[in-house]
């Protein structure tokens, strides 16, 4: 039976790996409807405006 080149690099980056999918598997989860709702109020008072001579403008509506 021939030898595989297998190198550290690719033992160790294969190990990491599995060890992030482990983690983000077991970190399913879901964000309070107080942050939900945090995110979209901010979202209904913030507003892009494109300006031919400066760009995009960011506005914070009150």
């Amino acid at each position: 039976m021939p030898m595989i080149n297998y190198s550290t690099l690719f033992y160790c980056v294969n190990n990491i790996q599995r060890e992030v999918e482990k983690q983000s598997a077991e970190m399913d989860y879901e964000p309070s409807e107080r942050s939900v709702q945090n995110i979209l109020d901010f979202a209904l008072c913030y507003e892009t405006v494109e300006t031919e001579e400066t760009g995009y403008i960011e506005m914070i509506l009150n």
